[in-house]
């Protein structure tokens, strides 16, 4: 199996334990667990074979700052295998100014965490998602400033390397050169030590408590954050010139096929931008597939009791069952960036890429999931034969009486959690219509953010709904949910193309989906088709 690169990140918990000889000692990594910001866990016994071809080659493995092979810091002069984890020792290099400065930013609190690089030799799907790393191939271990992983745990911080006290340095170099402490200043600097440990605490809590409530990666809303500034390097530079960190924050470990994924944010943004454009995915029900297509098991027939007296035969009824099987089809579009722009505002860029992407692939699924053949796209819930309409009493155009009638044909279970969707012509003209007490059938929403209601359900407008004329579906009411399903195969991935518009300084970008829509259960909503 390939080797992959890949980077863990884990927590880290400082205690100072006095002592002047600049080594940091604790867990690097630990077995098991909830798994990693890709839901990998790695497995007891993970590091045997590395650690045996460290100390068989008499190894020092590096110790780095950020993952930065520039910034070397120390030296990791101890590694253990336990039942916990990695046990390990490190030697920072405090004769150095890197090394120095490394460890005033650990000792004040403000570089607390560990991050191992390392290959991944060999591996087992794990159940839920992610992977079980069974074989892994270390590379370094960082002390970096922003974890992911509550689990490695940095159990001692000392001081200077510096073998003389000052006392010894008294006695070698001079009084003169380099005076005592006083009771008094000793004192001072115990209470200043006690004052920063109780701060190295108290931070540890906030953090744990932190953690709890949001992301561990989660940073100021103007700081980008590591998935950013990858997916920058990655638009400006491509693949072959990104750090192995860099790739992971991007890499789709489930779908090696699947390209890069957006970051997590850019993700979020977009995903958003399609959900505002298209209302079929705020009310229908969303399933993953790992598949090319949906396969969903249906009951075609109930079973059919019926009353009998005292010992006569009871009838025989038997339940029919079929399937419904929804393709997944792909969905794509491409954008070009000029290098210039990519060279002078990378998050510029991000932004110009969600809203091109996200208005593209908006329209193309509303579109579909309302009207679509299912001829290279999803079936829209209009085209489907099977949902029953309701025909308006006048040509061309509903009153009060056809939305009561549309809204009581729906079964009860499903009007109770039912919707009404139709385009803004039809909405202004609802608008308008009355019941026989004079009271407007529409009511505008109570609270920011929800819908408005026609006769107490909420209301969606959707650009692709037909306008109100003679013969169209200009309205649908029901339970969505119940009524259509969304299939998703794989998420928004963008290829860089650097090379088709080399000649006029530019960079394709080819965006792409798989999804899949149909509707599965028909009797949950009904149509009003303008007579």
């Amino acid at each position: 199996m390939p080797k992959d690169t890949q980077t863990e990140f884990m927590d880290v918990e400082f205690k100072f334990q006095g002592g002047d000889t600049g080594i940091i000692e604790g867990f690097a990594s630990t077995y098991g667990g909830d798994g990693d910001g890709v839901m990998d866990v790695i497995q007891a016994g993970a590091f045997t074979n590395t650690l045996n071809a460290i100390s068989s080659r008499g190894i020092k493995l590096k110790m780095l700052r950020e993952h930065d092979r520039a910034k070397p810091i120390g030296v990791w002069t101890k590694l253990t295998d336990t039942p916990q984890g990695l046990k390990v020792e490190g030697q920072i290099a405090i004769d150095a100014d890197d090394g120095r400065n490394a460890h005033a930013l650990m000792k004040s609190g403000a570089l607390d965490a560990l991050s191992i690089g390392y290959r991944v030799a060999a591996f087992e799907p794990r159940e839920g998602g992610g992977r079980i790393l069974t074989d892994i191939e270390l590379v370094e271990i960082s002390v970096v400033t922003f974890p992911a992983n509550a689990g490695a745990v940095i159990t001692d911080v000392k001081g200077a390397i510096d073998p003389k006290t000052k006392a010894q340095k008294a006695a070698t170099e001079g009084a003169d050169d380099m005076p005592l402490d006083t009771a008094s200043e000793l004192d001072a600097k115990l209470t200043e030590t006690k004052t920063a440990l109780d701060k190295a605490l108290n931070r540890i809590g906030d953090l744990e408590a932190k953690a709890q409530t949001v992301p561990a990666a989660a940073k100021g809303e103007d700081e980008p954050t590591v998935e950013q500034k990858a997916f920058a390097e990655y638009a400006r530079a491509g693949k072959e010139n990104m750090g192995a960190d860099e790739v992971k924050a991007l890499q789709n470990a489930a779908d090696a096929q699947g390209g890069f994924l957006v970051p997590e944010d850019f993700r979020a943004e977009l995903i958003k931008t399609v959900t505002e454009t298209s209302p079929m995915r705020q009310v229908a029900r969303t399933t993953s597939t790992g598949r090319d297509e949906l396969v969903l098991p249906k009951r075609v027939t109930k079973l059919q009791g019926g009353w009998t007296a005292e010992l006569d035969d009871r009838p025989e009824s038997e339940p029919t069952y079929g399937q419904i099987k929804i393709p997944v089809h792909e969905l794509g579009v491409w954008t070009s960036v000029s290098n210039a722009n990519l060279e002078d505002s990378a998050f510029d860029m991000q932004t110009e890429l969600t809203a091109d992407f996200g208005e593209s692939f908006g329209e193309m699924e509303s579109s579909a999931f309302i009207l679509g053949d299912g001829v290279g796209k999803p079936t829209g819930i209009l085209t489907n034969v099977d949902i029953p309409v309701t025909p308006s009493a006048a040509a061309g155009v509903a009153d009060a009486d056809d939305l009561i009638t549309t809204f009581y044909a729906v079964k009860a279970a499903y009007r109770n959690r039912g919707a009404w969707m139709m385009n803004s012509s039809m909405l202004a003209a609802v608008r308008k219509l009355k019941t026989s007490s004079g009271d407007y059938l529409w009511r505008e929403s109570l609270a920011d953010g929800q819908p408005a209601t026609i006769l107490g359900r909420p209301v969606y407008e959707a650009v692709d709904m037909p306008d109100p004329v003679p013969n169209a579906k200009a309205a649908i009411f029901g339970d969505f949910s119940r009524a259509y399903r969304i299939v998703s195969r794989v998420d928004l991935s963008v290829l860089r193309d650097p090379y088709t518009l080399a000649g006029k300084s530019a960079v394709k970008f080819h965006a792409r989906q798989r999804v899949g829509g149909d509707v599965v259960q028909p009797e949950a909503v009904r149509v009003l088709q303008l007579a």
